[in-house]
């Protein structure tokens, strides 16, 4: 009897032993897959929590982009180590964007806002009353007067731009030129193509930055266009371009310092917009 008893004892507590085992075998199991089911979802909420700011940054984008081949200017930029070179193209007559803008305006509040679920607010108005302004890289200005009949280009304190090559179109016959006052000991390299029914002329030259270096062509009915190379309100290395009483095409490469490594490359309107949804907010100047 005793020894019966004592080998059931040993079997009894052997059989605890292997379910004490078994169920904390089974616990580590559930906490091994409890530990991995929250690291995925801790992982999928990391991936997934940027996606509306990324979604709304694409979406702004977008929008400017569109704008832009609304409006204009065309901008691009070319950056090396050494220095930037900034292509703007644009169309200078007296048509005055302000219908067209207020009607994109809409669009963005309405329509674009509905179809994203999302609440868009904005104001465009300072491109509404005959001047279009863009940022370039938060630093540098250019402005579109009259309904795009002048354009300039600036920075407050000077631009810095060690060349500018400027190219201009029109269908007229040419009358006389007033040809650009270049110095060889300039510092500022200006280049400038004019092409109308008379063929293609070319100015080339250098030129202090801080002076008033004028360029004009005249065309009948007393219509021109213009180029101011220098000086523009306190601001050296600055650039005019404008038509008169006349259509052109204009565009001008700029050589400029490397822009701030710190912003992005881009332009900005002087304009903003109010973006939200969900739990993202937005509010910036309109651009890209």
């Amino acid at each position: 009897m005793n020894g019966l008893g004592y080998g059931g004892g040993e079997t009894l507590m052997r059989g605890f032993v292997i379910t004490i085992l078994s169920i904390g075998f089974m616990i580590l199991i559930v906490m091994l897959a409890m530990s991995l089911r929250n690291a995925y979802l801790a992982t999928e909420r990391s991936l997934l929590e940027p996606l509306p700011l990324l979604y709304s940054a694409f979406l702004l984008d977008d929008l400017a982009y569109e704008f832009n081949a609304l409006v204009g200017p065309g901008i691009s930029f070319n950056q090396t180590n050494a220095s930037t070179a900034l292509s703007i193209t644009d169309t200078l007559h007296s048509y005055n964007h302000s219908a067209d803008i207020l009607a994109y305006e809409s669009f963005i509040e309405g329509e674009v806002a509905a179809r994203t679920s999302s609440e868009i607010s904005a104001n465009f108005s300072n491109m509404t009353e005959g001047t279009m302004k863009v940022y370039i890289n938060g630093d540098y200005e250019y402005v579109s007067d009259e309904g795009g009949s002048r354009v300039r280009f600036f920075r407050d304190g000077g631009s810095g731009a060690s060349s500018y090559e400027i190219n201009v179109t029109v269908y007229s016959v040419r009358e006389n030129v007033t040809h650009m006052q270049f110095n060889e000991s300039g510092t500022m390299n200006v280049t400038i193509r004019y092409t109308d029914l008379n063929g293609t002329g070319v100015e080339q030259g250098s030129v202090f930055p801080g002076q008033d270096n004028y360029f004009a062509v005249n065309y009948p009915n007393g219509t021109s266009i213009a180029v101011t190379a220098g000086i523009f309100g306190g601001n050296p290395g600055s650039l005019a371009i404008s038509a008169s009483g006349m259509w052109a095409e204009a565009s001008f490469t700029a050589i400029l310092p490397p822009l701030n490594a710190t912003r992005k490359l881009g332009y900005e309107y002087d304009a903003t917009i109010d973006y939200s949804q969900g739990p993202v907010s937005v509010s910036r100047r309109f651009g890209k």
